[in-house]
C-alpha cells in the first residue's frame, strides 16, 4: 500500500478537496500522519500540577524497575488530555470513518502492518 508522500498530484488534490469540504484535519505528507487540530473534533486541555522529582531507579528481583521519587524536591509538571463532546460523538466517529474510506480509496492503508 502507498504512503501519503507517494501520492500523485491528482490524488493529493482529491484528498485536499475532501478536507476542504469536511474540515477538521490536515495531512502531513512527509511523516504519513493525519493531524487533528484543537477545537475541530475535540478540545485539548492542559492542567498544571506539582510532582515529586525522580531521583533514580531501583531494579527489582523479578526484573522490573521501581522508580524512586524525592520526598522534598517538587517540580512543575503538566497533564494533557483530549476532551470529546458526548453529544457530538456519533458525528466524530462518522467523520473518522469517512476519512478512512477516502484514504483507502487513494490506496493508503489505514490498518497496522502485521508481521
Amino acid at each position: 500500500m502507498k504512503k501519503l508522500k507517494d501520492l500523485t498530484k491528482k490524488e493529493r488534490s482529491i484528498l485536499e478537496a475532501w478536507i476542504t469540504r469536511n474540515g477538521a484535519c490536515k495531512l502531513d505528507y512527509k511523516n504519513n500522519d493525519v493531524l487533528l487540530g484543537d477545537g475541530g473534533l475535540f478540545s485539548i486541555e492542559k492542567e498544571n500540577y506539582k510532582a515529586h522529582k525522580i531521583t533514580g531507579y531501583k531494579k527489582q528481583p523479578d526484573g522490573s524497575v521501581q522508580v524512586i521519587f524525592s520526598k522534598k524536591r517538587i517540580v512543575p509538571s503538566e497533564h494533557y488530555w483530549a476532551q470529546l463532546w458526548v453529544r457530538e460523538l456519533d458525528e466524530t466517529i462518522n467523520y473518522l470513518i469517512r476519512l478512512k474510506k477516502i484514504l483507502n480509496k487513494q490506496g493508503i492503508s489505514t490498518t497496522p502492518n502485521k508481521k
